[in-house]
């Protein structure tokens, strides 16, 4: 089992356009989870085209969590279909609802990170897309339990600015010891190689995605798919991260435990 945060700083874009095209392409069964605490229902209004939430996601998991439910048993049935895949269920947790419903959460985190960490059992792995980092941070919750931690950010001066504010507090949060953080690069050599950004900050650059703003589009805003999209340079690079990304999972957790996955 897979439990993946993505996230990035301000100024540095592309996090839910990543999370989708890497949940649609990912080679096990996969749950994305909208957990950006700035909610702007992206994948809804995107890449699923205005759809209803039907009065599932996050906002219910917490009001089952009032009611002393436990949240392992209610995740899967708040969820709702991302694609129709004959061979992979591929499946959405929607987010908050409102501005400031976050801060209402701050109890339920840590079970929701064991309720994700409990889906292994029914084969699912977890894509959590964690929004901007923001200045509180992340859910620290969340990061105890990830197998690892993506910042996404691209390769100009002005999105490693920024990512660079941001990071420290990551590096020195409890859970990412273990060579658990790393960069997902947006474009590289605009005008930083990966070399040179993996340099700077002292962190692996895990996978380098294809800057292509119409397959972005694709993702992020549900466009129509431009002509031959699956056979793109965007998309062999969104299945090459997923292989990265799960790839890494396994061996980190094979490291630890002594068991292959």
């Amino acid at each position: 089992m897979a439990l993946l945060v993505l996230a990035a700083a301000p100024g540095s874009p592309g996090v839910t356009a990543t999370c989708v095209g890497l949940s649609l392409v990912w080679p096990r069964d996969v749950l994305l989870v909208d957990a950006d605490r700035d909610p702007a229902q992206a994948v809804l209004a995107g890449f699923l085209q205005g759809s209803d939430g039907r009065g599932r996601g996050l906002v219910e998991l917490a009001r089952a969590h009032r009611e002393g439910r436990p949240l392992e048993r209610e995740v899967l049935h708040h969820t709702l279909p991302l694609a129709e895949d004959g061979a992979r269920r591929r499946l959405f947790l929607p987010g908050f609802t409102r501005p400031g419903t976050a801060l209402l959460f701050a109890r339920v985190w840590g079970d929701l990170g064991r309720a994700l960490q409990s889906l292994d059992t029914a084969g699912f792995d977890v894509v959590v897309d964690a929004g901007r980092i923001g200045a509180g941070g992340l859910p620290r919750e969340l990061l105890s339990v990830a197998d690892a931690v993506a910042v996404v950010t691209r390769s100009s001066l002005r999105a490693l600015a920024a990512t660079r504010l941001y990071l420290p507090d990551l590096q020195q949060t409890v859970g990412l010891t273990r060579g658990q953080l790393g960069l997902l690069l947006v474009g590289e050599g605009q005008p930083y190689s990966r070399a040179e950004i993996s340099g700077q900050f002292g962190l692996p650059v895990w996978s380098v995605l294809d800057d292509d703003p119409a397959g972005a589009a694709v993702l992020s805003e549900g466009a129509p798919h431009p002509r031959r999209f699956g056979q793109s340079a965007y998309a062999r690079s969104l299945r090459q991260t997923a292989q990265t990304l799960s790839e890494l999972v396994a061996r980190s957790r094979q490291l630890v435990t002594g068991v292959a996955r």
